[in-house]
C-alpha cells in the first residue's frame, strides 16, 4: 500500500506551509485579519478549471478526467486529528484505518478539517487545531495536510468540513461565544440543556461580523495550503442550518463558495447541508434555495432514522419496515430536487442502530444490515437516470472500540464513529461488523454503474 512521506519531511514542509520556521517554544501560530479582501468572482471565474485526476461537476455528474465518477465513501471524521504532528500512534490508526477503508473499496472520505475551542470544552474534539481566536496549533494544522497529502498518495478523494454547526467541534457557537464574549448555551446532555436554545445562539452566527471573520481567516489559512491537490473537496460546514436567520444563511453561503473559490478555484465546493431534516421549517433548510449559489457544485443531503424518530433502538423489528418507507421517499424527494437545480447529489451521512439499541460493538446489526441493504439498493437504482452521484454512510470505527460503550467519550478514551457528544457505539462501523462487509459488496456496483 502507497505511504506518505516518512516524518522527518514534516518539519520542512511546515516551514513552508506556514511560510517561515515555527519557532523551538512556540505553541501557536497566530491568524491575522488584514489584506485585500478577496477578487470578486465572476460566472466565468467559476467554471471548472480541471486538475489532473481532480473531480469536476457536468450537468448532474461528477466527472474525473472526463469520464463520470460515482461515490462509494464513508465518514472519517477524527483523521486529520489523529493525523496531527507528535501523534504517532495516532499516525499509525490513520494509516491502518486508511487500509481497511480502501479494503473495502471506498473512494471518498468525509471528515473534520476545523476544530475550534479550549481543549477543557465540553463535548468537544481535542486537541483542537484552532485552540484561541485567531491562533492556529501548527501540530494540528500540519495533521490536516498531512492527512490530505495521505488521501492524495492512495487515491482517495476527501470532503474536508470547515466549521461545524454542532458543539462537537467547536464550530459555528465557538465562534460567536469568542465575537461575543459569550458563554455557549450548550444542549443536553448538559445540565438544564435545550437544543433550541443552543441552535438560536448558534445560527447568529450569520448576523456576526466578527465570528464569520474569524471563520474566514482559518478558511485564508487552509483552503489556499491544498488548493493544488486534486483530491480535495471543500464543505462549508457539517449540517448548516438557517433556523431563523435564513436569508443571512444563504448570503453567507454564497460569500464564503466564492471566497473559496477564489482561492481554491480547481476544486469543488458544497455547503455540508442535511437537505430536508425531519422538520425543514424549523431548521431553515431548503435543499434547492440552499444549493442555489453558482460556487455550490453539488447537493448533499443527510438520513437519521432514530434521530428523527422514524424509529426506536428498542423496537427495530417493528418500526424498520417504517424507517425504509420514510427512507425511500426521502431520498427519492431529494433526487427530485436535484434534477429541479440541475446539479449532482450525494447521500453524504446516514447510520441505523445496533439490533436492541445496544451500544456494544459484540452486539449484531441485523436490522442496521437490513437498512443499509435497501438504502444502497435504492442509490444504486437511481444513479442512471437521476442527479444521484454516491453514498456514504455514517462512520468508520475501525478497530477502536468504545472502553465504556453507550458512555459520552473523554479525554483519552480512542476516537470511534461517534463524536464526543453522542453515545460512543451507536453509529459507528467497526472492522467486524457485517456492515461493513455489506458496503464492500455494494461498493464496486455503486462506483462503476451500468448505463450511468
Amino acid at each position: 500500500m502507497p505511504r506518505s512521506p516518512n516524518e522527518s519531511a514534516l518539519p520542512s514542509r511546515r516551514e513552508i506551509v506556514h511560510g517561515a520556521a515555527v519557532g523551538a517554544g512556540a505553541l501557536l501560530i497566530d491568524g491575522c485579519h488584514g489584506g485585500p479582501p478577496p477578487a470578486p468572482v465572476t460566472p466565468a471565474a467559476l467554471a471548472p478549471r480541471p486538475l489532473p485526476d481532480g473531480l469536476e461537476v457536468r450537468g448532474t455528474r461528477f466527472t474525473k478526467n472526463g469520464r463520470a465518477f460515482f461515490v462509494s465513501g464513508i465518514n472519517y471524521w477524527a483523521g486529520p486529528t489523529l493525523a496531527r504532528t507528535g501523534n504517532a500512534a495516532g499516525w499509525d490508526r490513520v494509516r491502518r484505518d486508511l487500509d481497511g477503508i480502501q479494503a473495502a473499496g471506498l473512494n471518498m472520505i468525509r471528515t473534520m478539517a476545523a476544530t475550534e475551542g479550549p481543549d477543557t470544552a465540553p463535548q468537544r474534539i481535542a486537541p483542537t487545531i484552532q485552540p484561541a481566536p485567531g491562533q492556529y496549533d501548527p501540530a494540528g494544522v500540519e495533521g490536516v495536510l498531512r492527512f490530505a497529502e495521505e488521501l492524495q498518495t492512495r487515491g482517495l478523494y476527501g470532503i474536508y468540513a470547515l466549521s461545524n454547526f454542532w458543539q462537537w467541534s467547536g464550530g459555528f457557537a465557538q465562534y460567536v461565544a469568542w465575537a461575543d464574549a459569550a458563554l455557549i448555551p450548550y444542549p443536553p446532555p448538559m445540565p438544564n440543556g435545550s437544543w433550541d436554545r443552543y441552535q438560536r445562539f448558534t445560527s447568529s452566527f450569520y448576523k456576526n461580523a466578527k465570528a464569520m471573520e474569524l471563520y474566514d481567516d482559518y478558511l485564508k489559512l487552509l483552503v489556499p495550503q491544498l488548493k493544488s491537490n486534486p483530491t480535495v473537496i471543500w464543505e462549508l460546514a457539517n449540517e448548516p442550518r438557517g433556523l431563523g436567520n435564513t436569508r443571512a444563511f444563504h448570503d453567507w453561503v454564497d460569500k464564503t463558495a466564492r471566497l473559496i473559490k477564489s482561492l481554491a478555484p480547481s476544486q469543488l465546493c458544497t455547503t455540508g447541508s442535511e437537505g430536508l431534516t425531519a422538520t425543514p421549517w424549523y431548521a431553515g433548510v431548503d435543499p434547492v434555495a440552499d444549493h442555489r449559489s453558482p460556487a455550490i457544485d453539488f447537493i448533499c443531503f443527510h438520513m437519521w432514522a432514530e434521530n428523527w424518530g422514524w424509529v426506536h433502538g428498542d423496537s427495530l423489528p417493528k418500526g424498520t419496515p417504517k424507517a425504509l418507507d420514510l427512507a425511500k421517499k426521502y431520498i427519492e424527494r431529494h433526487a427530485e430536487l436535484a434534477a429541479e437545480l440541475g446539479k449532482p447529489l450525494l447521500l453524504e451521512e446516514f447510520g441505523f442502530p445496533r439490533d436492541g439499541g445496544s451500544f456494544d460493538p459484540a452486539s449484531p446489526t441485523t436490522f442496521r444490515d437490513r437498512y443499509f441493504q435497501e438504502v444502497y439498493a435504492l442509490v444504486f437504482s437511481l444513479l442512471p437516470t437521476t442527479p444521484m452521484a454516491g453514498i456514504m454512510p455514517w462512520a468508520w470505527g475501525g478497530d477502536a472500540h468504545p472502553p465504556r460503550p453507550g458512555g459520552l467519550w473523554k479525554p483519552g478514551d480512542p476516537f470511534t464513529g461517534d463524536p464526543p457528544h453522542e453515545k460512543q457505539g451507536w453509529y459507528s462501523i467497526y472492522d467486524e461488523d457485517t456492515t461493513l462487509k455489506l458496503i464492500a459488496d455494494w461498493s464496486p456496483k455503486i462506483s462503476a454503474p451500468k448505463n450511468a
